[in-house]
């Protein structure tokens, strides 16, 4: 099987995730796409829990026969150490890795990411404006290259996960969140300013 793996934060997860994913498997052709949040993201200052984030998720992905969530017990993941456990996960099938265009302009610093390239394809998000060819200059200067690079142009507006907490936090509706999701964040009381509480 080809399997599409799509880590981040999630904090929560919202239309774009879920049209980048279901792009993904149209795409490179994956059998499944597993959403794999961090615990403890590095780029993060502070995050909703790690429960929550898994809640949400499997809420959005419900109704998608080929989304998943994975939940790996790492607090951070390593390019090498989660992949052993990817691998351990699914021994026999070809590992996709989804990644937003961002990320590659960093993906240099990662730790032995020469020793995870070769053994992987990526499936890479482009941003609004951006073109395939800038995401494959990012690529060719990566210490190593990956199996085979997709390109997805998301037919979905962008949007971002902040934007959707400051709207949930002004008690605003937003059109680019799940509804399953943003009653579970309300039910919970994730992203609410405790100032803006009417006594």
């Amino acid at each position: 099987m080809r399997i599409g793996v799509y880590s981040g934060t999630f904090d929560p997860v919202h239309k774009g995730h879920i049209a980048f994913a279901l792009e993904s498997i149209e795409s490179a052709k994956l059998d499944k796409v597993y959403f794999t949040p961090e615990i403890k993201p590095r780029r993060k200052q502070q995050s909703s829990h790690i429960a929550h984030r898994l809640a949400m998720l499997n809420l959005a992905v419900r109704s998608y026969q080929k989304l998943s969530v994975l939940e790996l017990t790492d607090a951070f993941f390593t390019p090498l150490k989660t992949y052993g456990r990817l691998r351990a996960k699914f021994p026999e099938d070809e590992i996709i890795l989804l990644v937003g265009e961002d990320l590659l302009e960093n993906m240099h610093l990662w730790p032995q990411i020469e020793r995870l390239l070769p053994n992987i394809e990526l499936a890479v998000g482009l941003r609004k404006n951006h073109s395939k060819q800038s995401a494959q200059k990012l690529i060719a200067a990566l210490p190593a290259q990956p199996k085979k690079s997709f390109f997805i142009k998301s037919v979905h507006a962008p949007v971002s996960s902040m934007h959707i907490r400051d709207n949930l936090i002004a008690n605003k509706n937003s059109k680019d969140i799940v509804e399953s999701v943003a009653k579970y964040a309300k039910e919970q009381w994730l992203y609410h300013d405790i100032t803006k509480t009417k006594p």
